[in-house]
């Protein structure tokens, strides 16, 4: 039998299908800063809706300007599906401005300006992370593996080592490709930064543990890493532990740690068994250095001379998860801290933790960086207002 079509029937499909792409094909998103201080480069994420696609071809533009501004699809459970969009907002105090996400191929350069993380199995199984602005680093179990066995280079620790760099572009797997060839490459500043952060078995820059008996027992290294986003906006990631503590209380974590363009702070988020309490802090190390802890902002901060230069190590908390800090003086290398007491809420934790360094220039010393850190409290506590119209 000969087919025959209805070319009305399909004109009027065509037309429907039209007129519903063209009002699923973009959003228009309205961001609002609530504080009367000023907010930039903060990140800001809009869940795509109906959009939510396997295609990567999404942009954003700033209505104010016309411009497209630089952008990151999301797709945290690997389902190949994008199911949200990033972009960074620069905001006067009070103000409120309009963005379009919309269907489109970029027309934006590629940028070595971006987040980065990656698990390190040629270098004993780190786990390193950076921004324009700062990198850190995790110790993963290949190098726990070499201490238990009593062979050199080993070390066992769940401190947060901190990269010192002084540019803003991605130096990590630069960093590992010269340690390949000479170990000592990235402790010597050759113009990026160096690491030269001393962690050893302590807390660094914000490891965790947990309190007992008025000890603290610490973390160690972590036991496994899934990379969840990784881009030029936002790397985030997962860190798998072993149980620890004593014969009286064990603990389980796992942290999901993330850092955003632009702060000198990354996020970490701990999933917490086994306790109402964890611990957090701060390394002490020469003890020479002043510590300013704002039980109400809340934050602490260690500002100390550093070779030659001058560091500031902080951590920045919600006060719902505050629970308050001890200043432990020791005259044993390592065992100094101040230790931030955090409240475990449903299941988890949440803190940042990062650092200034003088030498990158970033800040013009200890008040212009505890200032930036009470300014980054104000903005956790209240964040941007989005809103899909």
């Amino acid at each position: 039998m000969k087919k025959i079509f209805n070319f009305s029937y399909m004109i009027f499909f065509l037309a429907a299908f039209s007129a519903c792409s063209g009002s699923q094909n973009s959003l228009t998103v309205s961001v609002t800063n609530p504080l009367k201080i000023d907010r930039g480069a903060e990140t800001v994420k809009v869940d795509l809706g109906a959009l939510a696609s396997t295609s990567d071809q999404f942009i954003v533009i700033d209505n104010a300007t016309g411009s497209e501004i630089r952008s990151q699809l999301v797709d945290e459970n690997s389902d190949k599906t994008f199911e949200a969009i990033l972009f960074q907002a620069d905001l006067k105090a009070g103000e409120s401005k309009d963005y379009t996400v919309k269907v489109g191929a970029t027309t934006l350069p590629s940028t070595e300006v971006k987040t980065f993380g990656r698990f390190v199995p040629e270098r004993y199984d780190d786990f390193t992370w950076e921004n324009d602005k700062v990198a850190f680093r995790m110790y993963g179990p290949a190098l726990k593996k070499l201490a238990e066995e009593g062979k050199p280079g080993g070390g066992i620790s769940g401190g947060l080592d901190c990269w010192l760099k002084k540019v803003d572009y991605s130096v990590i797997d630069k960093w590992y490709k010269g340690y390949l060839e000479d170990p000592m490459y990235y402790h010597n500043d050759r113009g990026e930064g160096l690491d030269n952060y001393h962690v050893g078995p302590g807390l660094g820059a914000g490891g965790t543990g947990v309190m007992v008996k008025d000890s603290l027992v610490q973390s160690v290294n972590f036991t496994d890493s899934h990379v969840l986003l990784n881009g030029p906006i936002k790397t985030k990631f997962v860190l798998d532990y072993d149980p620890y503590g004593t014969d009286d209380v064990e603990v389980q974590e796992q942290k999901t740690i993330s850092i955003d363009l632009g702060s000198n702070l990354t996020k970490i988020t701990v999933d917490v068994k086994g306790s109402e309490f964890l611990t957090t802090g701060i390394t002490l190390h020469e003890n020479d250095g002043e510590l300013t802890v704002d039980s109400t902002a809340v934050f602490a901060d260690y500002y100390a001379p550093y070779f030659g230069n001058e560091l500031g190590n902080a951590i920045v908390i919600d006060p719902k998860y505050y629970a308050g800090y001890t200043r432990i003086d020791s005259d044993v290398k390592d065992h100094s801290n101040v230790l931030l007491h955090l409240k475990v809420i449903d299941g988890k934790v949440e803190y940042y933790a990062g650092f200034a360094w003088s030498e990158s220039k970033q800040f013009s010393g200890k008040e212009s960086w505890e200032a930036y850190l009470a300014d980054f409290a104000q903005k956790i506590q209240n964040p941007l207002q989005v809103t899909v119209k």
